[in-house]
């Protein structure tokens, strides 16, 4: 009962979504929100009914996040002089590519399960890299870039 509960509630959210994004409510928009709707409630509940791991995220880690709006806001700049001189060169760029940086991955306790999430989060907010991969073997974490961050300056 609860996971019906769960849809409908999934699936009345999304659908007045759609209509309130679309700003049309003729009977096309209706029918197109009523299947998203329900597409989207049904991996929702999915989603949701399946293994859950712990997290516990460390007060520390949460800290290092505030940090998150002012990179989303140095990177964008980096990211409009990156795509600003390559428009006036009108060449390809070359820079960008991937980086792999130090970073404590940890095991499959909650707190290091939660930092490895903070991390990857924190990370690909930012328009200029993406956490591409958190390796727990060597300690790293595998970072693409667009235009080059210098040493010292990457979130994590």
């Amino acid at each position: 009962m609860r996971t019906l509960a769960r849809f409908a509630l999934w699936w009345l959210a999304l659908f007045f979504w759609w209509l309130l994004i679309q700003g049309d409510y003729n009977r096309i928009e209706k029918v197109a929100a009523s299947c998203a709707a329900a597409l989207g409630a049904a991996i929702a509940v999915r989603v949701r009914s399946g293994e859950r791991a712990e997290i516990r995220l460390e007060g520390r880690w949460v800290l290092r996040t505030l940090r998150v709006p002012w990179q989303v806001v140095r990177e964008f700049g980096i990211v409009t002089l990156f795509l600003g001189r390559t428009l006036a060169r009108r060449r390809t760029p070359r820079t960008g590519g991937f980086r792999t940086l130090e970073f404590p991955t940890g095991g499959a306790r909650p707190a290091e399960r939660g930092r490895r999430v903070l991390a990857a989060l924190a990370m690909t907010y930012s328009p200029n890299s993406n956490v591409v991969e958190l390796e727990p073997d060597t300690h790293e974490v595998v970072v693409h870039t667009l235009s080059p961050v210098p040493p010292g300056q990457e979130l994590i």
